[in-house]
């Protein structure tokens, strides 16, 4: 299966189908198998889709200190990826963290991105006590270390209305609680996609469930993105909106139908 070296980090990824390329690319836990899982290849079947390992994920290399973390090292990730693959322009379709990805990939290199997609994410205006979210990424960074990944997991699960299928908690459970905790805490500088929303200019759609994110927040991100589109999703969490790909996909697959890659 393909595979890119970039900076001395291995990231692997799959190449799929044909026509248009999209993007596919997970948050913080899980990697690229849980786009099959939850249905998307048959709801985006009409499309060429690049599905990627994120660092630390899946079959890509795990590196170990903080700094491999840094949000930009995810964002030229992505970059050297569509190189690897030959794609000059992609959609990109991102869950949760990985949404954030696309949202600075997106407003820095908007030459790549022909249409966006946020799964479970919109972006917040920022903290306005840097120091307070300083210590409340560390605090979550200890407690992951602590109780570890599958519980950590299993916490977030017991707030969506249903039980989460088995394979996602697995999948989720895979990436080392390590790995998640080096991230949170090497994202703490990221750019911030608030601030960049204005500069988003591909068609942008949210597809957000109605438990995670506030209507004032869904009109508030709307607003800030050049006319985005915005989905939610009545009575759904956060993990809910991924994995029932059979509602999700065929939202996103009918937003890139409108916006083809010209």
């Amino acid at each position: 299966m393909p595979r890119v070296v970039r900076d001395g980090i291995g990231l692997y990824y799959e190449d799929r189908g044909s026509g248009d390329a999209v993007v596919l690319h997970t948050g913080g836990g899980g990697d690229g198998r849980m786009w099959a899982r939850a249905g998307y290849d048959e709801a985006l079947g009409g499309y060429r889709r690049v599905v990627l390992d994120h660092r630390g994920h899946g079959r890509s290399d795990v590196p170990g200190d903080l700094d491999a973390y840094r949000f930009e090292e995810h964002v030229e990730d992505v970059r050297a990826v569509l190189d690897a693959a030959g794609v000059g322009r992609a959609a990109f379709v991102g869950y949760s963290a990985g949404a954030s990805v696309g949202f600075v990939l997106a407003a820095e290199h908007p030459d790549r991105v022909s249409a966006l997609v946020s799964i479970g994410n919109v972006p917040e205006p920022p903290s306005d006590d840097a120091r307070a979210e300083r210590a409340r990424v560390s605090a979550a960074g200890r407690r992951l270390r602590e109780v570890g990944m599958r519980a950590a997991m299993e916490e977030i699960a017991a707030r969506e209305g249903e039980p989460p299928p088995a394979w996602l908690l697995d999948n989720l459970a895979e990436t080392s609680a390590e790995t998640f905790a080096l991230t949170l805490e090497a994202w703490v500088s990221a750019p911030d996609p608030w601030v960049l929303a204005p500069r988003v200019t591909a068609p942008t759609l949210l597809v957000v469930g109605e438990r995670e994110v506030t209507p004032d927040e869904v009109d508030a991100a709307r607003a800030r993105l050049t006319g985005a589109r915005a989905h939610v999703l009545p009575g759904w969490g956060h993990l809910q909106t991924f994995w029932h790909g059979e509602v999700t996909g065929p939202l996103i697959a009918a937003f890139l139908r409108e916006v083809p890659d010209r």
